[in-house]
């Protein structure tokens, strides 16, 4: 059984963040893609908010990496726990202001939502825990 459209442009977001490829992420999304980043507190409405959204974590992370540890195909809808992976070498950019860069690494783990319709992600969701993240970059008690 192949992978469904959900499944596999899932699996190509997470892919094509690893490599830094903007147009990949854009790609597989519809032009009124939907994005609730929920750890964050942001949402994204459309393919552009959600490019810029992805382009803040590979400018802050320059060596991000997405380590899939479990993907679910569920037809219209993939879901997948993931570990993300970097060094914090660029400005990360927050709804509060830039945090320059810190030098040190972050592994975070997350969950991620994705909903296909017509061949293409329309909407999705991730969990994380901000308050990790702020934590491996020194901004907070860990």
């Amino acid at each position: 059984m192949s992978e469904s459209i959900a499944a596999a442009s899932l699996r190509e977001v997470l892919e094509a963040l690893s490599a830094r490829d903007l147009d990949r992420v854009s790609a597989v999304v519809d032009e009124n893609f939907e994005f609730v980043d929920v750890g964050g507190g942001e949402t994204m409405h459309n393919r552009e908010e959600w490019r810029a959204f992805c382009d803040v974590f590979v400018t802050a992370f320059p060596d991000l990496t997405q380590d899939v540890r479990l993907l679910v195909d569920a037809g219209e809808y993939a879901f997948a726990e993931v570990v993300a992976r970097g060094t914090h070498t660029g400005p990360l950019a927050t709804p509060d202001g830039d945090i320059a860069p810190t030098g040190r690494t972050i592994e975070i783990p997350f969950c991620v939502v994705m909903h296909a319709r017509d061949g293409l992600l329309v909407d999705g969701r991730e969990y994380y825990d901000a308050g990790t993240l702020l934590g491996q970059l020194g901004l907070t008690a860990a």
